[in-house]
């Protein structure tokens, strides 16, 4: 704190009060000039000392016998002391603010919700139930304390068969869901749609928006989310152009996720991961009007190996050490996502599993994902 005394009020009176000090002063005996230097001098030194504590925040306590300091000081090489030592007073560490403070999400939890939780992830996944909202409200707030839903509303112009589908959710029961959510602090959002494809589904950015306008409407603090793909078999040479089509700007959501997955076989041979592709999708994206700040990075974690669905493999488990390359690269693009998204925790396997790898069943994966979610 800053001590002003303001010229124009206070200098006269000051210099005549030092006046009458100083003629009080010569009065005075011998015996009481030494006693009141004295006591000066330990006044100065004290504030002095408080000065130096106040600024710092706190003050401290020592022992001198043992030289043991106490709060947060230091005791540092001075040649200038008397003992060649002095205490140094640091200023006590500030938190970074809460909107730089990552969540961490992974897609199929399931019944492995408690060792993702255990894990550092404090956004899970929560479907939806397109006949009963209590139901989902239920298990949203059944949620571990500090654990928030990003619930899945049904997937929205995904086109897998090359032809716009149904949408997952009708308009009336994802607005029935929304409805019985809204003002929960157990959300953290919703997951509108996985992959859209505008080419195929012409109304997809439109679709979205008015999902991701529904969901402001009720309640302002929950997030919309997408993932977007992007890549040749979409845009042919013109990549970008689902970034393009489906950025906050045309769909109003709050989150994009970008799921460059760097890590597949050539054939049977496995290649190496190649992180380039993660860099060019950021910027790519990032050209194409979505904001840093706004990214997801999604990481791969999981394989195709193994799979029982007739098709061939071609997504490859990383290893931690590759993960670990894909984390680091993620982090240079994007330091402090608002979310990030590991896919996927649990395997995919119903009738047949196209990917039976993930870090469900990959303990050194889980040793990755548990360090960078600290």
């Amino acid at each position: 704190m800053r001590i002003h005394v303001s010229p124009k009020q206070h200098k006269k009176g000051w210099n005549m009060n030092l006046v009458d000090t100083a003629k009080n002063f010569v009065k005075t005996s011998s015996a009481n000039k030494l006693i009141a230097v004295v006591v000066a001098v330990g006044l100065a030194v004290g504030a002095g000392i408080i000065i130096a504590s106040r600024a710092s925040g706190f003050f401290t306590s020592t022992e001198p016998d043992s030289g043991t300091l106490s709060g947060n000081v230091s005791l540092v090489a001075d040649s200038s002391a008397s003992n060649g030592k002095a205490v140094q007073f640091n200023a006590p560490a500030v938190p970074p603010p809460s909107s730089s403070v990552t969540k961490h999400y992974s897609a199929n939890t399931n019944s492995n919700q408690s060792l993702a939780v255990s894990l550092g992830f404090n956004v899970v996944d929560i479907a939806a139930s397109t006949s009963n909202p209590s139901n989902t409200k239920t298990n949203v707030d059944g949620l571990p304390s500090g654990v928030q839903a990003l619930v899945w509303v049904g997937n929205l112009d995904n086109a897998p068969s090359g032809t716009c589908p149904a949408p997952g959710f009708t308009t009336a029961q994802f607005q029935a869901v929304v409805d019985a959510l809204a003002g929960d602090s157990k959300v953290f959002g919703y997951f509108l749609s996985d992959e859209p494809h505008p080419a195929i589904c012409p109304n997809a950015a439109s679709d979205i928006r008015a999902r991701a306008d529904y969901i402001h409407a009720k309640d302002a603090s929950q997030k919309a989310f997408i993932v977007i793909l992007d890549g040749s078999n979409q845009c042919g040479t013109d990549l970008g152009c689902e970034y393009s089509a489906l950025g906050p700007a045309n769909t109003h959501v709050d989150l994009v996720g970008l799921d460059p997955y760097p890590c597949h076989y050539s054939g049977t041979t496995a290649v190496p991961c190649d992180n380039s592709k993660i860099t060019s999708a950021f910027q790519i994206a990032t050209s194409k009007g979505i904001n840093a700040s706004a990214i997801v990075p999604v990481f791969q974690t999981f394989g195709q190996e193994g799979r029982t669905d007739g098709k061939t493999v071609y997504y490859r488990t990383p290893t931690a050490s590759e993960l670990t390359a894909m984390l680091s690269t993620w982090a240079g693009l994007v330091p402090h996502p608002a979310m990030d998204y590991a896919y996927t925790f649990g395997v995919q396997c119903s009738s047949s599993c196209p990917a039976p790898q993930a870090i469900a069943n990959h303990t050194e994966l889980q040793t990755v994902v548990a360090a960078h979610n600290q």
